[in-house]
């Protein structure tokens, strides 16, 4: 087979209509020149230093692998510029590596290559005066220390110029792209401290998005009493009501444009893309149109294909099932039944570490970063429905395992970290049968997330039962379940409760009690009330997907505690996964008894309580209101 050489993409996340079209384009013309392509993407980007945050960022240790050559650095993916810095700073380290920045000219460190938004937002604005007929149009755009923002005034003055319309100083408004500047400029135009135009256009849709519902809020009509339009066709013009006029950036282009930079700095050739995209023009009924009706359909046809996966993935309880194993070999046979949840997955290869669960007095000590030379396949799929390899090794500087390259072709392909907070474990990697258009969705993070999850939940059931064999005397464990018992507890409670204070993030604490475990002790006996208290506490590990501490506090009575940037769906997601695992068990276990359990929540900043046991007792208080509940409704 031929030792291909590799252009990796560094991307924040891979989701999202823009930064699919970027992928597009540098796959397309990396395949044409005959370049694999390594996705070297993230699930989550977390605005601190975070255990988990650096677990992700280790992924883009591959820029290191011996056929990678070079890469292109997908800018505006990564929202958050601690991350950012992080990433920069490796590739500092490599002095040979060669990258392009995709839409950012940043100092001039880097070469980059800048998309041509100029002319394509010159676009929506002769829309507006050639299809409208208006005069007097107002431009809000982003920061002006971004080059796009000042390339999309420039289009926006180009446009009024050349039809001999005046561009008044107040009617140049640099903001960001977010929301805060589209909600100001509504406000101001209610109140009149800002003269009203005939019509906005926006530097991007969720701008145009914002301004059209603020304004809307405030009284104003749109269009009737000003139009908008935005820019850069996101999934949430099309879904507004009204839907946004808008318009797509030329970003497959600007990806091809990026590999032939990348393919003359290392040559010296100097290549051009064949076919020149030049972005398209949706109509909606922000200016006055009418929405495309055909474009809302693909749109909408995409979207229900992602929310059908999502769907699938909920469905499937993927994170109970790979949790409700007991040993790896078993967790690999569940993994596999799982490949077909991916669409249009071609191949897939999960690769560990060779020694990613070896035992060690210090579970302190473990690989943070970079992997192992020596990597094994722990399960390789081609597609669903073929048989599954496992155990092949290969080297990690090779990158690629065996089972995921095809033929002599040049593929692309997407791999992500799989690792429990900064532990690594190992990294996934998955081909598509589409490589210019099927990309890793929503569904897939859920994937990779719950074979993480579960692959620490077995290494920590590998280490305690070693612990236990050694007849680890002051043991932090459960014996009978293998939760942390009360002295667990005790040592880890202060540690996260000081975590969410000085980190700024919620604490949880869940109080769970077994129901009517008396009841099944005295008619069924303790070995019952044993496997109720068992498959509890199975139930409650469900809930530790972001590093909670499990704790069987008493005979019948558990404790989740945990600090993370928890939401206030959060208590009704982990009841569901709670509830939905003992419905699944009582529903199959055939055992004359069902087994439940009444739990109540605390969920919020610490910031004005002492300690950890105030925030317990109101939890312990909703358990007993919630038990009560229970008791009345049965």
């Amino acid at each position: 087979m031929k030792e291909r050489k590799t252009i990796a993409v560094l991307v924040g996340t891979t989701n999202g209509f823009f930064r699919s079209k970027c992928l597009t384009g540098i796959i397309k013309q990396a395949h044409a020149l005959d370049y694999n392509v390594a996705v070297l993407s993230l699930f989550t980007m977390m605005p601190d230093e975070t255990k988990h945050q650096l677990g992700e960022e280790n992924i883009f240790r591959f820029l290191k692998a011996k056929n990678v050559v070079g890469g292109v650095f997908i800018d505006y993916s990564f929202w958050e510029d601690k991350s950012r810095q992080r990433v920069l700073k490796l590739i500092r380290t490599l002095p040979d590596f060669k990258m392009v920045m995709f839409d950012n000219a940043g100092d001039g460190e880097f070469e980059s290559v800048i998309s041509n938004d100029r002319s394509n937002f010159s676009m929506m604005v002769d829309h507006l005066i050639e299809e409208h007929g208006f005069k007097r149009i107002m431009c809000l755009t982003g920061g002006a220390e971004f080059p796009v923002s000042v390339d999309r005034m420039n289009g926006y003055i180009d446009s009024m110029t050349g039809h001999g319309l005046e561009v008044k100083e107040s009617y140049k408004i640099y903001g960001d792209f977010w929301t805060q500047a589209a909600t100001a400029l509504a406000a101001k135009i209610a109140d009149g401290s800002v003269e009203m135009p005939e019509a906005v256009v926006c530097g991007n849709d969720k701008s145009a998005v914002t301004l059209v519902n603020e304004l809307i809020g405030h009284g104003i009509r749109v269009p009737e009493d000003i139009a908008v339009t935005g820019y850069d066709l996101s999934g949430d013009s099309v879904t507004n009501d009204p839907s946004i006029t808008s318009c797509t950036r030329p970003d497959i282009y600007t990806g091809e444009r990026c590999v032939c930079r990348l393919h003359k700095m290392l040559t010296g050739e100097d290549i051009i893309p064949e076919d020149p995209d030049k972005g398209f023009f949706v109509s909606g009924e922000s200016c006055g149109c009418h929405r495309d009706i055909a474009f809302a359909h693909r749109y909408n046809e995409i979207d229900r294909l992602e929310q059908d996966s999502e769907g699938q993935i909920r469905l499937s309880c993927i994170q109970e099932s790979l949790m409700g194993v007991d040993t790896y070999s078993e967790l690999i046979r569940e993994t596999t039944g799982f490949v077909k949840l991916i669409r249009d997955c071609a191949a897939i290869t999960i690769c560990l570490n060779k020694d990613w669960n070896m035992f060690r007095e210090d579970d302190s000590e473990y690989i943070r970063t970079g992997y192992q030379e020596d990597m094994f396949e722990a399960l390789s799929c081609e597609g669903w429905g073929t048989n599954p390899v496992c155990g092949r090794e290969f080297r990690w500087s090779d990158m690629y395992p065996p089972g995921i390259l095809k033929g002599d072709s040049p593929v692309a392909c997407f791999f992500n970290a799989l690792h429990f907070e900064d532990r690594c474990f190992g990294f996934v990697v998955v081909r598509f049968n589409d490589e210019l258009n099927r990309f890793p969705e929503e569904a897939y993070h859920s994937w990779v997330s719950a074979l993480s999850t579960s692959l620490e939940y077995i290494r920590v059931q590998e280490r305690m039962t070693l612990m236990y064999n050694r007849a680890f005397a002051n043991s932090i464990r459960d014996g009978m379940t293998g939760l942390y018992n009360r002295q667990g507890y005790d040592l880890y409670c202060t540690q996260v409760f000081d975590a969410a204070k000085e980190r700024r993030l919620r604490l949880l604490v869940i109080v769970a009690d077994l129901d009517d475990l008396k009841k099944i002790n005295d008619i069924y006996g303790h070995g019952e009330g044993d496997n109720a208290i068992t498959v509890a506490a199975r139930a409650l590990q469900t809930c530790c997907g972001n590093g909670e501490y499990c704790v069987r506090s008493g005979g019948d009575e558990f404790i989740i505690f945990g600090a993370y940037d928890y939401d206030n769906a959060t208590p009704i997601f982990y009841r569901s996964r709670i509830d939905g695992y003992l419905a699944r068990y009582n529903s199959s276990s055939e055992k004359p008894y069902s087994v439940g359990m009444s739990a109540g929540f605390f969920i919020d900043f610490v910031d004005r309580y002492e300690s950890i046991d105030e925030c317990l007792k109101i939890a312990d208080e909703r358990m007993y209101a919630n038990k009560a509940s229970r008791k009345k409704g049965r």
